[in-house]
């Protein structure tokens, strides 16, 4: 980042003219990063480096870069040097004999699970550039990422999000976090900051196996929508006043694997088979419906379908083919261990896109669901209006004028109903405030949470992605717990909550105002590894990554 300012005020000479190197730039970029952190101590700045992945994916420790090799997505895994993983499990007490970490990785966004971590160079962690005297004139806010010294060990600085203010009673309930009974809600800044990717467009995998279908989809095969590796899009301009909207859907598709039950009707099992056996066979059938566990796999619905020639039973097969691989959406941590899953369903997304090429008067919307309510922004070129729905309310909740700059520029979308709140924004400003609702019902399982569509108008959407917020869990399983915080004290949690140890796993919860450090403010200077072979040995390189230096949020 320190790099990045200073050629943007002093910008580099042409290579091809002047004769300067590559090697000479880097150079030259470690010496200002020096004199910059040199500076900045003066004032009080100091630097931390993460180890653990509590933080993870905001903040990580020392972990695996992972660029998946079907959908070149690009993500971290935790190594078993600093990995909370263990920690977790030795507080839980779980740990029986000798345990050996998982080494396969999968993929979070397309779920290819053939990368051996083993066989990959180990990156360091983050390294963060500290305001220590931050909070000598203030308190931390809540969702604020601070630095404190361990209360069980001084000598130990720790990195977490403050959760809980001083007085406050807290506890933790459906993936939320109450304060004083009343739901702690994020900003949209500090949502956008922690949301975890759950599909990224740009990384689907193009594939004839049947078992890896796509995420996004048209929910007609009439639609209007056309699809190329980078976007989506929209050829409905010169369609009818009054034409119904064209959709794109997101499904959760899985490959294999799972533990979501799957159903669906079958009038009766077909004669000509012997009973399901228990024991051996993965289906089920009761009560007029024919059932499996997890994802019934081509092989095994070919394998079925191979018994028996019933037509119902044929079509109750397919389906269930069909609808096995469209997997609830849960709290996976792909820096996690593959049995540091939580599974917990999750109900709050966001999806952020990228608007552009627009011709028409027509309407272009984004419908998203918790799983008891369905809110829709409908922005609406004719009348230059950006509408908030609720339930199918032709009553807009919120709106407000479409800006001007929508129409001609790429504009950023992002929708999402993060604790029981609509937010909306485009190119990262809010358009209308914050809706607040209730939710009657527990978090419910989600498979199909999204869907977005255009009518009467041309658009192209690119850099198109669904994410999910952190849920939260009490660490030992008392989902009822309460913590109370006295006058100067706080509650901390990690981003990477299955595994964080934090003020919910600790004896005494409370962080003291006096362990205070710093606020973090940036990572400045994330690393990347290279592994080199030379004189017949194998060597890891630590190379610096300018690209991902940014600030903590």
């Amino acid at each position: 980042m320190l790099s990045a300012m200073w050629k943007t005020l002093h910008p580099a000479p042409d290579l091809s003219r002047h004769g300067c190197s590559p090697f000479r730039q880097i150079a030259e970029s470690f010496v200002l990063l020096a004199v910059a952190v040199v500076v900045f101590r003066g004032f009080g700045v100091e630097g931390y480096l993460i180890s653990t992945g509590s933080m993870a994916p905001t903040l990580l420790g020392y972990h695996h870069r992972i660029t998946c090799p079907e959908c070149s997505f690009v993500y971290a895994r935790g190594t078993d040097m600093g990995n909370d993983v263990e920690i977790a499990q030795l507080v839980r007490a779980d740990l029986a004999g000798d345990h050996q970490p998982s080494t396969l990785t999968r993929c979070p966004n397309c779920g290819y699970q053939g990368v051996v971590t083993s066989t990959l160079p180990r990156t360091e962690g983050d390294q963060l550039l500290v305001h220590k005297h931050a909070y000598e004139f203030r308190d931390p806010r809540r969702w604020e990422v601070i630095v404190f010294r361990n209360p069980g060990d001084p000598r130990q600085a720790y990195v977490k999000r403050v959760a809980g203010l001083p007085g406050e009673r807290l506890r933790i309930q459906d993936g939320n976090v109450f304060i004083n009974d009343a739901l702690a809600r994020k900003s949209y800044d500090v949502i956008r900051a922690m949301c975890i990717p759950v599909s990224i467009y740009e990384n689907q995998v193009e594939t004839e196996d049947p078992d890896r279908q796509p995420g996004w989809v048209k929910t007609d095969p009439a639609s209007s929508w056309t699809f190329d590796s980078a976007g989506l899009e929209s050829h409905s301009a010169q369609a009818e006043i009054g034409s119904p909207i064209s959709w794109i859907g997101y499904r959760h598709w899985i490959r294999s694997g799972g533990t979501h039950v799957t159903d669906v009707p079958l009038t009766a099992w077909p004669r000509e088979l012997a009973p399901l056996n228990r024991s051996t066979d993965i289906l089920r059938y009761e009560n007029g419906r024919l059932r499996v566990r997890g994802v019934l796999t081509e092989f095994d619905r070919n394998a079925w379908r191979a018994r028996s020639d019933a037509p119902d039973f044929q079509q109750a097969i397919e389906r269930l083919f069909e609808q096995s691989h469209q997997a609830p959406i849960e709290d996976e941590y792909a820096y996690n261990a593959g049995e540091e899953s939580a599974g917990h369903p999750v109900n709050e997304f966001l999806i952020s896109l990228s608007l552009s090429e627009i011709h028409g008067n027509g309407r272009f919307e984004i419908e998203l669901s918790d799983g008891e309510n369905i809110f829709s922004a409908v922005f609406r070129f004719d009348s230059r209006r950006v509408e908030l729905l609720k339930n199918g309310d032709p009553v807009p909740v919120r709106s407000a004028v479409l800006d001007a700059a929508l129409l001609r520029n790429p504009a950023r979308i992002d929708f999402g109903l993060v604790d029981h709140q609509a937010v909306l924004a485009v190119n990262q400003r809010e358009v209308v405030p914050p809706f607040p609702y209730e939710r009657k019902s527990p978090c419910r399982p989600m498979r199909k949470p999204v869907r977005f569509g255009a009518a009467e108008l041309d658009c192209r959407v690119t850099h198109l992605g669904l994410f999910r917020d952190v849920h939260y869990t009490s660490f030992d399983g008392q989902a009822d717990r309460e913590w109370t915080l006295g006058p100067d004290e706080f509650f901390v949690l990690g981003d990477n909550s299955p595994v964080s140890v934090d003020s919910r796993a600790w004896e005494d919860p409370a962080v003291p105002r006096s362990a205070l450090i710093g606020k973090p403010l940036v990572v400045h200077l994330p690393s990347r590894s290279r592994r080199i072979r030379w004189n017949g040995q194998i060597h890891d390189l630590r190379l610096p990554d300018f690209s991902r230096a940014r600030l903590v949020r």
